[in-house]
């Protein structure tokens, strides 16, 4: 087989209820010339006789088990590692796509796009929490609904000011949703392993602050959102990390990281005062929140790895100031 244009990587673990799902919806493609790259990470449940059934009656899918537990971003880059494939479309095991999707994505390659995105769609089970269904019909920012969508090809200028107007929301889309060059995800550094609930945002926009992306305004890929997903567990799980460091640690890297260098020039000044007003912001909040000498401990390392943007950080004019500004 001659190397694919496309390789459809799956990351695993303890996935079995909605995998065959998943792995149906990889080998109903329209498209052809693609691979599936499927990592097992460790799982202990169905999962990998699930996907060595498939394996074997499908010949476009490799299947590989880690010798040992990588997470969930080792899991991703180890997918990547394994991917043959000038494109990466990534899918997870609770997610599904149409039977067109790979076909539509590779209508939109052209040697000016790096990153590809496909409209979201959210599939939420019917038990979901009202402050699930809530986050996912009212806080989710989308391409569509940021006031920038004035065509299909977003430039790495226009990416870079919305993200500083909304810091820390994922506008762009589920990694799911999205196929990216293989080649340009190494070029700006490869995933973020201190991030844990927004690493696909941080790893997205790196990507599109230097290379912009194209749109696709169809709903080619499901994203599921149902009680036992990593996104409602983190969204519903009132953990002192998750509520007032990640988004804090997210905003530190956008001002210091150097991956960052082009998204600070597109943002300007204005934009930078603005994000150092979010992070103070952000470090008020996350001080006011401590209850316990673990929360007390994750603050006074952030705090002494980013010191100068701690120190003589709120007052309330500066507070008010923020708020006006959001």
């Amino acid at each position: 087989m001659s190397q694919p244009i496309i390789s459809v990587c799956v990351p695993v673990y303890n996935g079995e209820k909605y995998l065959k799902e998943c792995l149906d919806s990889c080998i109903s493609q329209t498209f052809t010339n693609y691979e599936i790259i499927i990592c097992d990470d460790r799982s202990t449940d169905g999962s990998i006789s699930i996907c060595e059934e498939y394996t074997a009656k499908h010949k476009q899918i490799k299947f590989f088990k880690n010798e040992k537990n990588l997470g969930l971003l080792g899991n991703w880059k180890k997918c990547v590692e394994l991917a043959s494939g000038t494109w990466i479309k990534f899918l997870f095991q609770d997610d599904v796509m149409n039977s067109n999707c790979l076909e539509e994505f590779a209508k939109n390659i052209d040697a000016e796009v790096e990153l590809i995105v496909c409209k979201r769609n959210f599939l939420l089970e019917s038990t979901a929490t009202e402050d699930t269904k809530d986050y996912y019909e009212r806080e989710v920012r989308t391409l569509e609904n940021t006031e920038n969508y004035l065509s299909n090809d977003f430039s790495a200028e226009t990416i870079s000011k919305i993200a500083s107007e909304h810091p820390s929301l994922n506008f762009i889309g589920e990694p799911s949703l999205v196929m990216f060059r293989k080649d340009s995800l190494l070029k700006v550094g490869g995933f973020d392993n201190e991030l844990k609930q927004i690493c696909d945002l941080e790893f997205l926009l790196r990507l599109a602050s230097v290379f912009g992306l194209r749109y696709i305004p169809q709903q080619l890929c499901t994203f599921r959102i149902h009680s036992s997903s990593t996104t409602v567990k983190n969204v519903n799980s009132n953990n002192y990390y998750n509520d007032n460091i990640e988004a804090l640690l997210y905003g530190l890297k956008l001002l210091t990281k150097p991956e960052f260098k082009n998204f600070r020039s597109h943002i300007g000044s204005n934009g930078i005062t603005k994000l150092r007003l979010f992070v103070k912001y952000r470090f008020y909040k996350a001080s006011k929140a401590i209850k316990s000498s673990e929360d007390s401990t994750i603050f006074d390392a952030l705090s002494t790895k980013y010191k100068p943007f701690k120190y003589k950080w709120f007052d309330i004019p500066v507070l008010k100031l923020y708020m006006s500004l959001k």
